[in-house]
């Protein structure tokens, strides 16, 4: 059931790190763990093995949490410069378990494509239509509502999905009830989905013909959603400006669409979320009980949401300009990870622990992708990529990373991204974590750099627009105007326009609360 792989770049130069470079960049960028405190070495020599220091470590028990209870000034000046609310680092999650096979397949894994049409909601019946393709036990046969719950999702009997014993949420993406955020906003967009059915005239057309409109509806909000709110907060204004206004070419191209998630996007770029994860959240308005991410992301066996891990939604998405309640924002993105990821448990034994960062690497590693300095050289020579270089050649010319340590307890790290910089062969992972500095002159860390924003940007874009593909002779800018007229449909099925996650979350909570 595994995707082939698909690489955007061909595979030249190898980022290929020895097992002691793995283990040292793996151990380091944990914060919160024993540093090496070893003076910069030359690109010639290669770093000593540093001792294998124990990544486990007991999360603390005090919930005062005053780093992260004393959040920093929200006060907009620079679109750039803006921290990121922590709920939208669980919108990146919740896109990667849409686009992104799970790599395990330990709980029934489902067939994924290179569309985001949340299938990871609706279900795939193999029809290969990106919207008609609904599984309808998902939904009440009367209303065509989805089956769910206040603030969860449905829940069966262990053993009733197949090949998934201990399964008991009613999705056909098991992945979204491993963590009590992505859980929920799950729930949020069934509910968004529920919402469309509600206007719908169910005198007018059958109900599989419902469930299909509220369908395009749902997908398409959350389209705008990621276009207009969650990818400006993530990528240069100029670069979103490129891809979404002056739709400007990159490698995706409306006459031959991506047919699988680049390798590139999906081991790579796309994962600098797991930098941005706090080490620990609170999940109501106010400053009550907080909770260690081991705690939210939550084990199998999956039972039913915990009531204390119920989220107050303006504590994770929320208007900067307000100032009411719990505000909290997402790490920086940088090359440092809470300790708490040093302990990812494994799918099938949970209380083997495995470094994220580890197996990131790892998984570049296993693919052969090509380093960031290949990935570089090949977007400013080849002429598949002559307009974008063209568009941006200021910004891409003599283009290195900074890698001056800020710190000496950083120090180690920096040396030895500084030499893997100098022999051609930085993972495109960690280009992806440390670009940013390259970009921002002010060391803005809340925002991607330019070349992981534009392969980050090109593969949502083909993701989005292709489904909204009728003929295979609609160009890109047709396929950008048939997502902006189904957008309007929907804000106007609705009689309210959502254009932002603290906008949709609002909305459904009035709309629950006049509902009870």
């Amino acid at each position: 059931m595994h995707s082939a792989t698909h690489s955007m770049f061909p595979a030249s130069e190898q980022a290929l790190l020895s097992p002691v470079e793995l283990t040292t960049l793996a151990t380091l960028m944990l914060p919160g763990l024993p540093q090496n405190h070893s003076p910069p070495k030359t690109p010639e020599q290669a770093p000593p093995v540093l001792p294998v220091t124990s990544v486990a470590q007991e999360a603390p028990e005090d919930d005062a949490d005053p780093t992260y209870l004393d959040e920093p000034d929200y006060t907009p000046n620079n679109a750039n410069t803006l921290p990121i609310p922590a709920g939208y680092t669980y919108i990146c999650q919740f896109i990667a378990h849409d686009l992104i096979a799970d790599s395990h397949f330990h709980i029934g894994g489902r067939q994924t494509s290179a569309l985001l049409n949340l299938d990871s909601m609706y279900g795939n019946n193999g029809s290969g239509d990106p919207i008609r393709s609904i599984e309808a036990h998902y939904f009440e046969l009367e209303s065509g509502r989805f089956l769910t719950q206040q603030h969860d999702v449905h829940r069966v009997a262990p053993g009733t999905i197949d090949n998934a014993p201990w399964a008991t949420a009613w999705i056909p993406e098991q992945r979204n009830d491993e963590n009590a955020i992505v859980l929920q906003l799950h729930s949020v967009f069934q509910k968004l989905h529920n919402a469309f059915i509600n206007t719908l005239s169910s005198d007018q057309t059958e109900i599989t013909e419902r469930i299909i409109t509220a369908r395009r509806y749902t997908v398409a909000v959350f389209h705008h959603i990621v276009i207009n709110d969650l990818l400006p907060k993530l990528v240069p204004d100029d670069c979103h400006d490129y891809f979404f206004a002056k739709l400007g070419p990159f490698y995706y191209d409306a006459s031959q669409p991506y047919t699988q998630v680049p390798a590139e996007f999906k081991l790579a770029s796309f994962r600098f979320g797991h930098s941005m994860l706090r080490p620990r959240y609170h999940l109501k308005t106010e400053h009550s009980q907080s909770f260690a991410l081991d705690d939210i992301m939550r084990r199998p066996p999956f039972e039913p949401l915990d009531d204390k891990h119920i989220i107050d939604w303006p504590a994770l998405f929320f208007d900067p300009l307000e100032n009411d309640g719990l505000q909290q924002i997402a790490s920086p993105i940088d090359l440092f990870i809470t300790s708490d990821m040093a302990t990812v448990p494994h799918p099938t034994n949970p209380r083997a622990g495995r470094n994220i960062a580890q197996l990131n690497l790892l998984a570049g590693i296993k693919l052969g992708l090509s380093s960031a300095e290949s990935i570089l050289r090949e977007i400013t020579t080849s002429p598949r990529f002559k307009t974008f270089a063209g568009h941006f050649e200021q910004r891409l010319n003599r283009r290195r990373l900074k890698v001056t340590s800020p710190g000496q307890e950083t120090d180690f790290i920096y040396a030895l991204l500084a030499m893997l910089q100098e022999q051609q062969r930085t993972p495109l992972w960690l280009y992806t974590l440390q670009e940013n500095l390259t970009d921002y002159p002010d060391n803005n860390q809340f925002k991607l750099g330019l070349i992981a924003s534009a392969i980050n940007c090109d593969v949502l874009r083909s993701a989005m627009f292709e489904c909204y593909r009728i003929s295979e002779q609609d160009s890109q800018s047709q396929l950008a105007d048939k997502l902006t007229t189904t957008i309007h449909q929907a804000f106007a099925c609705l009689g309210k326009s959502l254009h932002t996650m603290a906008d949709i979350t609002t909305f459904l909570t009035t709309r629950s609360q006049s509902d009870e």
